[in-house]
This record gives C-alpha cells, sequence and structure tokens, in this order.
C-alpha cells in the first residue's frame, strides 16, 4: 500500500492534504480522483454555477502522480 495525498484548487481556494490515504496502487488513486471531484463538484455546484476545479494527487515522496481537471458550467438558454 502506498499513501498518496489530494491537493484541490477550485474557487474556495486551495486545500492541501496533509493525512492522506493509503491506496494499493495509482489505478486505485484514479478511482479516489475521480469520486472526490464527483464530490467536490456538487459542492461547488451549490455556491457557483461555472468554474474549474484541478485535484492533484501526489506520493509519500510529493511526486504529483495524477492530475484531475474538471470545469463545470450552469446557463440559461436566453432563446
Amino acid at each position: 500500500m502506498a499513501r498518496y495525498y489530494f491537493d484541490i484548487v477550485n474557487g474556495d481556494g486551495d486545500y492541501r492534504d496533509e493525512e492522506g490515504v493509503d491506496l494499493p496502487d495509482n489505478s486505485a488513486a484514479k478511482d479516489e480522483l475521480a469520486r472526490t471531484l464527483g464530490s467536490v463538484v456538487r459542492e461547488a455546484l451549490i455556491k457557483e454555477r461555472k468554474g474549474r476545479i484541478v485535484i492533484a494527487v501526489r506520493n509519500d515522496s510529493g511526486l504529483s502522480k495524477i492530475r484531475g481537471t474538471l470545469d463545470f458550467a450552469i446557463e440559461t438558454d436566453r432563446s
């Protein structure tokens, strides 16, 4: 098992994950990244109607291993 840290940048600012989570491999870290992006965007949509969320996944050595970016927008059709 390796420890992965999920650092988040969004409209609320930067959040550096100091706890991390133990996962078996990069594939499991990608799955956790997808779940985390979904959770963060649900919260963001309550406050904002458009934005960008970036989550950088790093390992114990501090090396960035995986990055996920999600742009979102809710728009009104004016026609």
